[in-house]
Parts: structure tokens; sequence; C-alpha cells
């Protein structure tokens, strides 16, 4: 299921995800795992849009609330 695209810098490179596979994906590399609370959060709602309970964009929003309490949000100036 694709998304807008969200931006995130990782160890040193700018990485840009727009599925839910690809949010999936970059979590199961997380180095925190699920362990950290955002990041739980972003698996469930991973899980339940893929399982149609709620809406991809609600998906992607818990993803990005992930995002910035990891502080990996890409930031342009």
């Amino acid at each position: 299921m694709e998304f807008d695209t969200i931006l995130i810098t990782f160890e040193g490179r700018t990485i840009a995800l727009s599925s839910i596979d690809e949010a999936w994906c970059f979590l199961s590399e997380w180095p925190g795992g699920f362990y950290t609370e955002m990041a739980h959060c972003a698996g469930i709602a991973l899980t339940r849009a893929e399982a149609g309970t709620i809406s991809t964009a609600e998906a992607r929003q818990a993803f990005l609330d992930f995002c910035i309490d990891a502080e990996i949000l890409a930031r342009f100036d």
C-alpha cells in the first residue's frame, strides 16, 4: 500500500519511504527494534492498515510520529 513519501536520515544517508512494505522493512532493521513505544505503535498501525481496519494515511501518520520521536525525520533548509 502506497502513501505520501516520508524522508528520513539514517546512518548518514537519506532514505525515502513511500509504502507500508518499505516502512515494515525499515522497522525490521531498526536498531531499537519494536521496544520503543513509538516503534511499537507504528508496527501496530502498519498491521492494522494491512488488515484494512485503518487507513493508509493513519498508518503513515503513526510511522511519521515514530520518525519524529526517533529524530530521524529528514530536515531540509
